[in-house]
């Protein structure tokens, strides 16, 4: 089901790549048109996602989460998509992630109706946000703290406000060097006791880590591993001091690369059965051909088979360009820059080589990005190309790719567009 809020009612004619004769149609008039990328209907570059491969992320990794006894709260702010929010959470999906008060605000507009803020929530007009939703009966919400002056923030703010129930809190726990979160158990005690002071304002309902901070391999698994242990310590003691409130005590972690970590560590510890486990893995909507790729393999190298026999994550998103030059022997400059794919964790890889008039359909493994600039790359092992071929890149860290397009058209197995899906950035 679309949220209605969310989901404009016709084709924007600003939207990047999108056929010029689609401007103005409702989607689903300009979907049924049934576009085709091989068929060069749509301007150059353009990003794409696959239906299927949409489908079985979205099955899968909720699959995962059931399967390891914990709740999926997917971070939205890799997709910032209404219409994938809605799959997510008619999959099962227990809420939504946000990371601003921005978010919150969207989320809202969109349909969510539980959301945890994975932040800090200070600024206020931030606060005011929050609290002015949380007056809606079928709002639920929770954020972050990790310092008494927050806590002190936060509390004032709701007496002000008069709400007319108390504002769940999660113990933000982090790590020497990294982001925020208490640095100590001892702190984190401290923090917990100030917050049960207030509350009439005030709920601690669980505790939280941001595990991304560290590697997913090496040395950053047992980091990891000492960060979910603290969480076990920290959790009991809260438990056994009465600290926390009524309800289900939250655990929750938060990345895409060591969340295997998280739900299997957060599920053992004993808070007399009143532990909820709750991962907010963001990526795994679309996953890719780098960074995330890299991950889920690490992933199956440390975890039995039998763990993660229900992930199955398959990459969705690509971004298609032109060849526009061979200035050079094995050298070609296509239509793809930095203001179309991320590139802060890898350069976008190219994966397929399509020529028009359909002779040329193959791997393009012995093709590689050597530069990027704002609307041009430049291709090295181009032997072969020729001007008006069109290049399929696989991308690493989709975040940084989603937050380029405000539409981007969903296709079939044969590049044919089938939907459209929308973004908030």
């Amino acid at each position: 089901m679309i949220m209605p809020a969310g989901r404009p009612a016709a084709i924007d004619p600003n939207w990047k790549a999108f056929p010029p004769a689609l401007a103005g149609l409702p989607i689903d008039a300009a979907v049924a048109q049934g576009k085709s990328l091989l068929d060069g209907d749509f301007l150059m570059p353009v990003a794409i996602l696959k239906e299927a491969a949409i489908d079985q992320n979205i099955r899968s990794m909720q699959a995962f989460a059931e399967a390891a006894g914990a709740e999926l709260c997917p971070h939205g702010k890799t997709t910032m998509s209404p219409e994938l929010f809605a799959r997510q959470l008619d999959a099962g999906a227990w809420g939504m992630t946000a990371a601003t008060a921005h978010h919150v605000r969207l989320y809202r507009q969109w349909g969510v109706s539980r959301i945890l803020l994975a932040n800090q929530l200070v600024a206020p007009a931030d606060i005011a946000l929050v609290l002015d939703a949380l007056a809606e009966t079928d709002f639920e919400f929770f954020c972050l703290v990790d310092s008494p002056e927050g806590v002190a923030r936060l509390a004032e703010a709701v007496r002000c406000k008069d709400l007319k129930r108390p504002l769940n809190l999660l113990l933000e726990i982090g790590a020497t060097g990294g982001r925020t979160g208490v640095r100590s158990a001892q702190a984190g005690l401290e923090l917990a006791r100030g917050i049960a002071r207030e509350k009439q304002s005030l709920a601690l309902r669980g505790i939280e880590i941001f595990e991304g901070i560290h590697a997913f391999t090496g040395s950053g698994v047992a980091a990891t591993e000492a960060m979910l242990d603290e969480v076990a310590g920290t959790a009991r003691l809260l438990l056994d001091k009465g600290l926390f409130a009524a309800g289900d005590i939250i655990l929750t972690g938060g990345g895409s690369a060591l969340f295997d970590l998280c739900a299997s560590r957060l599920a053992a510890i004993d808070l007399d059965g009143r532990a909820k486990v709750v991962l907010r893995s963001g990526c795994y909507v679309t996953h890719d051909h780098g960074t995330y790729a890299a991950a889920i393999e690490a992933i199956r190298q440390r975890q039995p088979e039998t763990f993660v026999a229900k992930l199955h994550p398959v990459a969705a998103l690509e971004v298609w360009a032109v060849v526009q030059s061979l200035p050079e022997p094995g050298f070609a400059i296509v239509s793809l820059g930095k203001r179309d794919a991320g590139f802060d964790v890898d350069l976008p890889r190219p994966i397929w080589h399509f020529r028009p008039d359909g002779v040329v359909s193959r791997p393009a493994d012995d093709l590689r990005i050597t530069r990027m600039y704002d609307q041009h790359a430049c291709l090295e092992g181009a032997d072969g190309l020729a001007v008006g071929d069109l290049i399929g890149f696989g991308i690493s860290h989709p975040c940084s790719t989603f937050d380029r397009w405000r539409a981007i058209p969903v296709v079939d197995e044969d590049y044919r567009m089938i939907d459209i899906v929308t973004t908030g950035f």
